[in-house]
């Protein structure tokens, strides 16, 4: 075999090899979910989401340019006897950053970040809450496929 050609593959094994090495390093999940139900009274609560974003990561902005990375949002879809009080809002402003992968301007947050709506029961029998979060976790050099997470909530009694 040819120099030439030994030395072709030889990079191409040690591309191969760096690559499954940065991929081995990702983690599963970079984002991780908790959720939590709090009454004010017997007909007004806050539910609050936080997110656990794995260092070196991060999770992007509820609002992205056309042509960027995929949004997070929130959806109540399936909740019933319930009216939130518009969309979560986050504890923490987010970076804002341009982003290289993307070629735009772009938000996004670390570490940990909290999102809380107020919600009021119309219906107290047939109260009852569904949420999930549509997000993409991202580092410098990868993104993780956008992902949805389903909370279970629970309506506690009023203290």
């Amino acid at each position: 075999m040819p120099i030439h050609m030994k030395k072709v593959i030889l990079s191409l094994i040690l591309a191969v090899t760096a690559m499954a090495a940065a991929f081995a390093q990702a983690p599963a999940n970079p984002v991780a979910w908790r959720s939590n139900v709090k009454m004010q009274s017997a007909t007004k609560g806050t539910v609050t989401f936080t997110a656990i974003v794995s260092e070196g990561w991060h999770l992007y902005g509820m609002q992205m340019p056309k042509g960027g990375p995929k949004p997070t949002t929130f959806s109540f879809a399936g909740s019933q006897g319930v009216k939130f009080a518009g969309v979560p809002v986050p504890s923490a402003k987010p970076v804002k950053k341009h982003d290289k992968m993307f070629d735009a301007d772009v938000t996004y947050w670390e570490g940990r970040v909290k999102f809380t709506v107020d919600f009021e029961i119309t219906d107290p029998a047939k109260a009852a809450l569904a949420a999930s979060v549509t997000y993409m976790g991202c580092n410098d050099q990868t993104c993780s496929p956008p992902k949805t997470h389903k909370f279970t909530l629970r309506i506690p009694a009023a203290k």
